[in-house]
């Protein structure tokens, strides 16, 4: 375990020393701003990703006012983008927290994480406001933005590095779930499904080994457009697999029905056995699932009035997702018990049927991956390239550097993509998918949730002369409630 926590400190110490300035390159004209790390359209452009709920670094190609009062989005339409952020993949590794946390236990963890992660996201979008008032400028549109605002340079450098590491986490995550899900399907003989009759009795790592290899040309595309089929197909695959799961534990394994099924809820573990099942092996999935406050700004920014109706969005996003969590964890829980698998699609036959759900949730993984990974590959080549020569159109959209440069670039954008999706993949050696999603939820995903928002508002109603004690207790106490979480996570 030594050497895991080795990996991932050099992993957050590298991003952290990436953003060294690049060699400015004279003739490269700049267009675009790496200070909007979030995409202000909900639309997948053909050039960079604009895609909600999606980490981009640079600006989409839209009128600046969408950024103020300028947007098409209302409450109900945010509300709807925020629930695609949080509900994901993540899901279906829910049924084995609470197989560690207990059903009490991962119900009061889930009420927690997701009521915090709720009043942090509403406390960001207030703090932009009020730093625009004091600063006498608009509201920032990205998370970094607001930080060096509010708390300083330092401090917004820390964000972006969190913000790289989230990027590629939630990316290995991608990787095991692929990995863990083709090779359950491979070593199934007694099916005798497409993927065991083509790579039959394949193991884990291979497969993760080969996924990492098929990310890695669709991570080179510049062209998103190609990724827009991608945002229906995960939605329906997602909702398909949580639906189909229910439906075969009620009547297909163990098949009791759903009244045997919630009333064997209350003979299961209530309470986890000890802080490193409820920190190590769960809480950081809970917060993989809500924490997405980093991943919000695009919704914020592309709503008609998001001062008035953004808290209200999240309030609606948060609770329908939790109710739809807790009760797809405690049924599936209750079908399977000890034996739930780290994701519960495991526990699940591989007909061709139930096989196809399976294969349609990885090809959707494959193609969300790049786009979802194109941050942190944005993130990494304006640092080390120097954001002046990673971009290389004028105003005209004329590319105006030689061929020869013009292929060093690419050269050097095709082994930074390299080293990025290696990154990844390391990543996803650390354990299952419930190991992974855990250390980067709770680490990087933690500390953008529960810690920097608090500060940021305490540090702006202090300069604003409104501070007092009462209003800064609640703020000292999430703040707190963070670092133990990051805390524990980390080291258990």
């Amino acid at each position: 375990m030594w050497r895991y926590r080795i990996a991932v400190s050099v992993a957050l110490i590298a991003a952290t020393s990436a953003f060294a300035p690049g060699r400015h390159v004279s003739r490269i004209k700049q267009i675009r701003s790496t200070a909007a790390l979030h995409a202000t359209k909900i639309e997948i452009g053909d050039d960079e990703p604009c895609v909600v709920g999606e980490n981009v670094v640079q600006s989409c190609a839209t009128d600046q006012s969408t950024s103020t009062a300028g947007g098409t989005q209302t409450k109900l339409s945010a509300a709807t983008n925020l629930g695609k952020c949080i509900c994901g993949a993540g899901s279906f590794a829910l049924p084995h927290v609470f197989l560690d946390e207990g059903v009490l236990g991962g119900t009061l963890a889930m009420t927690t994480c997701g009521l915090l992660a709720a009043i942090t996201m509403q406390s960001i979008n207030r703090s932009r406001y009020t730093v625009s008032r004091i600063e006498n400028v608009e509201p920032p549109t990205s998370y970094v933005a607001l930080t060096e605002l509010a708390l300083g340079g330092s401090i917004s450098r820390v964000v972006f590095a969190l913000t790289l590491a989230a990027s590629l986490g939630v990316c290995s995550t991608y990787i095991v779930f692929v990995g863990q899900t083709l090779a359950s399907l491979s070593a199934d003989e007694v099916s005798n499904n497409i993927v065991h009759s083509i790579a039959p009795n394949v193991d884990e790592r291979t497969w993760e080994i080969i996924t990492a290899g098929t990310v890695y040309p669709l991570s080179l595309i510049r062209n998103y457009g190609v990724f827009a089929f991608t945002s229906a197909l995960g939605v329906t695959a997602v909702l398909g697999g949580i639906a189909t799961t229910l439906v075969y534990g009620v009547f297909v394994d163990p098949g009791l029905g759903i009244f045997e099924a919630l009333s064997a809820v209350t003979e299961l573990k209530m309470w986890p056995d000890s802080i490193a099942d409820a920190f190590g092996g769960s809480f950081g999935t809970i917060a993989y699932l809500f924490c997405v406050n980093f991943l919000t700004f695009p919704i914020i920014n592309s709503m008609k009035n998001a001062e008035e109706e953004y808290s209200g969005a999240v309030s609606s996003a948060v609770a329908v997702i939790w109710v739809v969590n807790i009760v797809f964890a405690l049924i599936c829980l209750s079908f399977y018990g000890e034996s739930t698998q780290d994701l519960v699609l495991q526990n699940l036959d591989n007909g061709p049927y139930l096989s196809a759900l399976k294969i349609l949730l990885c090809i959707d993984l494959l193609f969300t991956f790049p786009v979802v990974f194109s941050s942190g590959r944005q993130i990494l080549e304006n640092s080390i390239l120097g954001e002046t020569n990673n971009n290389l159109l004028d105003t005209n959209g004329v590319v105006e550097i030689d061929e020869e440069n013009e292929l060093s670039l690419a050269l050097s954008r095709a082994a930074i993509t390299a080293g990025a999706v290696g990154t990844c993949f390391g990543l996803s050696q650390l354990g299952g998918f419930g190991t992974v999603a855990n250390l980067v939820g709770g680490l990087a995903q933690g500390t953008l949730a529960f810690i920097v928002p608090p500060a940021i508002e305490i540090s702006l109603s202090r300069r604003s002369g409104e501070n007092s004690v009462a209003k800064e207790i609640p703020q000292w106490a999430v703040g707190s409630f963070g670092v133990a979480v990051v805390a524990a996570v980390t080291f258990f």
